[in-house]
């Protein structure tokens, strides 16, 4: 019997998008329409940069610079290897001094509590079979961490405006979709269960330089679903079938400055 054909190809990035606006995921992800990556887009690239050169030193067992780790920032706002639109109240200059304070803040308050077991792990793509198709999952993960009790589990950096509160508390609604799709991949790409928590390192880059980290308990159950109702795989994969992407015209992100698909899309206002 020949192989199952693919449906397609989703990223972990991707999955938030797809069940937040299905129709923005179909311009992006199946037509490959972009539009150039924001100030603060291009801040959390820096920072993931950033502190993944300063994690992975410490992985190899060298020491770790956090210099080394500022210039890294600094390098990726000013030399651009990809368009960005830098907004007025938020330029290169803005980036800079609000990336710096966080690198400070993630090797003083985050590094101290966590061990890693690897850093930007490269996940093998993986093929998921459901009732409507195949569907293949890639991606790589920023961080697999060793908690207090020997677990492991997946941990995900998140940068944005209000990825920590004045309270202290991160933002982990609605990232179960892309951490639980990198369990997945790590898991078949370690040979190993990741039985720990997944976990989001939020960097407020908005205000003062927050950091803090939140848990998100289960993350598998809702993706491949369980005895009473189907996964949201097997979900994605009707839509990829069908073809049908429906519009989420009250998405937050339903916007010229954050869809492709804009001038095209005749469901918003």
């Amino acid at each position: 019997m020949s192989e199952r054909a693919i449906l397609g190809t989703i990223r972990a990035s991707s999955w938030p998008r797809l069940f937040d606006c299905a129709l923005r995921f179909y311009y992006q992800d199946i037509c490959h329409m972009r539009l150039p990556v924001g100030g603060k887009g291009r801040t959390g690239t820096a920072l993931h940069r950033a502190t993944a050169i300063y994690d992975q030193h410490t992985v190899e067992g060298s020491t770790p610079s956090i210099e080394e780790a500022k210039d890294k920032l600094v390098s990726t706002i000013r030399v651009e290897d990809e368009p960005v639109a830098w907004d007025d109240d938020f330029g290169k200059d803005k980036a800079e001094k609000i990336g710096l304070l966080l690198v400070d803040s993630y090797v003083r308050e985050i590094v101290p509590t966590h061990e890693w077991r690897a850093v930007e792990v490269n996940c093998d793509a993986l093929d998921v079979t459901t009732p409507d198709g195949v569907i293949r999952l890639c991606g790589s993960t920023d961080r697999v961490r060793i908690t207090e009790d020997g677990r492991e589990g997946i941990s995900d950096l998140k940068s944005g405006a209000n990825a920590v509160s004045a309270d202290g508390k991160v933002a982990t609604k609605g990232h179960h979709l892309q951490t639980g799709i990198y369990r997945i991949l790590a898991e078949a790409t370690l040979e190993r269960t990741l039985d720990a928590p997944d976990e989001i390192i939020g960097l407020q880059t908005n205000g003062k330089a927050r950091v803090g980290c939140g848990e998100i308990k289960d993350s598998r159950r809702p993706l491949v679903g369980d005895e009473d109702s189907p996964g949201m795989i097997e979900i994605a994969a009707k839509m990829l079938k069908s073809g049908t992407f429906p519009p989420n015209p009250q998405s937050y992100l339903c916007s010229v400055k954050y869809c492709a698909g804009w001038s095209r899309c005749k469901f918003h206002d």
